[in-house]
């Protein structure tokens, strides 16, 4: 079961990063609030789309390795184990974003959320207020350590939800051929 969570994750790991990749070359020149939004809407399609390899881990192992039957518990640490090797490559390619790839990201997400908060349309007070609360806050965004983890916690989470969903579905006990 290792090798398949194994071969599953760096497949769905994989996705992930290439979809990233290409939506970071075509967005970067022109990276402002609304392409942040769009962004965040890609991103977490991405994920979710690259996250499909869970479900279609479990089947392909359930159908190939078990002879058609696997029980819920299997299933579901399967799935585990192919969300936690995606979610790691993506941690990975996530702290090579900001530390090599492209080392001024961080600052240019930093100013975006900025004006964002400036442009909201609320009162100077609120903005005021949001802003303190921002710039108290923002020097996390600098960590590239912590915005890897925060992606491996996030992407490994929604890989958990799914892995429960594809277990649920997926789980078939001495099935009569």
């Amino acid at each position: 079961m290792g090798k398949w969570s194994l071969k599953s994750g760096l497949i769905s790991g994989g996705i992930m990063v290439i979809l990233f990749f290409l939506f970071h070359i075509l967005f970067i020149k022109d990276f402002n609030a609304k392409m942040w939004e769009v962004g965040e809407v890609i991103g977490y399609s991405s994920v979710l789309l690259a996250l499909t390899a869970i479900f279609f881990g479990i089947k392909a192992y359930r159908d190939k390795v078990l002879g058609g039957n696997i029980s819920f518990g299997k299933a579901f640490t399967l799935g585990l184990g192919i969300s936690g090797v995606a979610s790691l490559i993506f941690g990975i390619y996530i702290y090579l974003l900001y530390e090599v790839i492209s080392p001024g990201l961080s600052g240019k997400m930093i100013e975006v959320y900025r004006q964002k908060i400036q442009t909201s349309g609320e009162t100077q007070q609120v903005i005021a207020e949001q802003l303190a609360r921002f710039e108290s806050e923002a020097v996390l965004w600098n960590n590239t350590l912590l915005q890897s983890l925060v992606m491996v916690l996030t992407v490994f989470m929604i890989g958990v939800l799914i892995s429960l969903i594809s277990a649920a579905i997926l789980k078939r006990k001495n099935v009569l051929a």
